[in-house]
């Protein structure tokens, strides 16, 4: 995942526009469209700028690892909407979504977890 989607997806995750980022971290709207496009790359005073605005840590920001799956790849998906694509296309029963549901939950726990642990 590109740097620029990363910043995406925390972004949404964080229930913020492109305007509400911008005003938190001062810079322009077009400015936070470019970085999400990747058009852009920030300095590193604005990376932890958008680190702490996004409640991320810059290596969520700028960190790529294609071939683990973890949080930010679980929150894109999510965001997506792949998921519910793949998710509708393997009619599930209502036990497994549960099941899918609760493991979700509890990934999301444990995340947040360590994020209060650090």
């Amino acid at each position: 995942m590109s740097m620029g989607r990363r910043i995406r997806t925390l972004r949404k995750n964080n229930g913020l526009t492109q305007q509400g980022l911008s005003e938190v971290v001062g810079v322009s709207r077009i400015y936070i469209q470019a970085l999400e496009s990747n058009r852009r790359m920030p300095s590193m005073k604005l990376l932890h700028r958008l680190a702490e605005s996004l409640n991320a840590s810059v290596t969520d920001i700028v960190e790529d690892i294609p071939n683990k799956v973890g949080r930010m790849q679980l929150e894109e998906l999510l965001i997506s909407g792949e998921f519910d694509v793949w998710y509708r296309a393997k009619k599930l029963s209502r036990k497994d979504l549960k099941r899918i549901d609760r493991i979700i939950a509890a990934l999301l726990e444990d995340w947040g977890d360590d994020d209060a642990a650090q």
